[in-house]
């Protein structure tokens, strides 16, 4: 029999529902990104390996590259701009408080 966890008369987080809007949404978009991302990379290899005709291989590494900056970079930055963000609005919320 599981025992229900105790409940806290002063909780120590409290969700804000636009904050976790904002999250869903960014966490939606990265997911995209680096499917689209990884679609990219397939292609290019397919393209690289002479499988699609009439394209120059050249094309084919070039868009490897664009897959992989997709599927690594676009996303790191993504996330590390909303949590700049969050963290500002943090301090201005606090210093307006002050």
């Amino acid at each position: 029999m599981k025992q229900q966890p105790e409940k806290y008369d002063d909780p120590i987080y409290i969700a804000d529902p636009e904050k976790e809007k904002q999250a869903k949404r960014l966490h939606f978009m990265v997911s995209i990104i680096r499917l689209l991302g990884i679609a990219i990379l397939m292609l290019g290899i397919a393209i690289a390996l002479g499988r699609i005709a009439n394209i120059p291989a050249a094309v084919g590494y070039v868009l490897v590259v664009l897959g992989l900056a997709q599927t690594w970079i676009m996303p790191l930055t993504m996330v590390r701009s909303f949590v700049r963000q969050q963290v500002a609005d943090a301090a201005k919320k606090d210093q307006d408080l002050q």
